[in-house]
């Protein structure tokens, strides 16, 4: 097992509907319940370190990964947390792919 955590990279790919790739690091991933147990579990998404999300389109993807960023960013912060702007009509998609997630 020690050789398994030697061999994972820092990054995970997430892949949209439309098979958009986008890079997230696997530190903050594994604070996302859902990608979590993706990546730790006997999954074919631990061993490749990719994770299909094919009913979410790459606009919504990017939006939750900055999310993720923006949250591990500011989740400690003691001073103004700046906003995290999302569109109206960005709002229904994004919270389907929270609730997903658990995020």
């Amino acid at each position: 097992m020690e050789d398994d955590n030697e061999e994972q990279t820092p990054y995970i790919k997430l892949i949209s509907a439309e098979n958009s790739e986008i890079f997230l690091s696997r530190r903050i991933a594994l604070q996302v319940e859902t990608l979590r147990a993706m990546l730790e579990g006997n999954f074919r998404e631990s061993e490749e370190g990719i994770i299909r999300f094919p009913d979410m389109s790459a606009s919504a993807l990017e939006k939750v990964v900055k999310y993720l960023y923006y949250k591990d960013r500011y989740s400690n912060c003691n001073t103004r947390i700046p906003e995290f702007g999302i569109a109206p009509e960005e709002a229904l998609e994004l919270l389907v792919a929270a609730s997903y997630l658990n995020c």
